[in-house]
């Protein structure tokens, strides 16, 4: 976990795609074959993934995720924002790479169905950042499905939210099976 300290998205994602490349290589994985899920720093990283390498990919469900390293960075509440340096950067010194590991930046890129998941009260990845990509890829005229849950915040605490996501990401993803 400390890896990704001020390295979100450079060498964690090409830690995804060289394991997508082995399984592909010693599994026989097709490539584009892939249905990509992730929560949390799991739901930036397939959004990222996405964005940057579209071609694994045959559908993604993104749960919580960071969509944008700015928004994401001034969302939170002053008192994180000391961590937010470690963990993420500074927006002003670290503009390139924030750019750069921002999923919205690879909007054009991001052509396969998605499923996006949000909590309407979660604090930690505000529900601005599932709007702003939701509403991005729509206006390109991207498939995208979208389930705000209004009574939760980052994760689940409600076993009837949980069972709602559950089934809604197997119905999503039954389609490209």
């Amino acid at each position: 976990m400390k890896l990704v300290e001020g390295d979100w998205g450079y060498g964690p994602r090409l830690d995804n795609v060289h394991c997508l490349d082995y399984m592909i290589e010693e599994y026989g994985y097709k490539k584009g074959e892939t249905l990509l899920v992730g929560g949390s720093y799991g739901g930036y990283m397939a959004l990222l993934l996405h964005g940057r390498h579209p071609e694994y990919f045959k559908a993604v469900v993104d749960i919580f995720g960071v969509s944008n390293l700015f928004s994401f960075y001034h969302s939170v509440p002053d008192f994180w924002k000391p961590i937010m340096k470690t963990w993420i950067g500074d927006p002003e010194t670290d503009k390139e790479r924030f750019t750069r590991d921002s999923p919205i930046t690879y909007l054009s890129s991001m052509t396969k169905p998605m499923l996006v998941v949000q909590g309407a009260n979660d604090p930690r990845v505000v529900q601005e950042e599932s709007d702003q990509i939701v509403e991005a890829l729509r206006a390109q005229g991207s498939e995208v499905d979208y389930l705000v849950l209004d009574d939760e915040g980052h994760g689940f605490s409600k076993k009837k939210n949980e069972i709602k996501v559950t089934k809604k990401i197997n119905e999503f993803l039954l389609k490209f099976v």
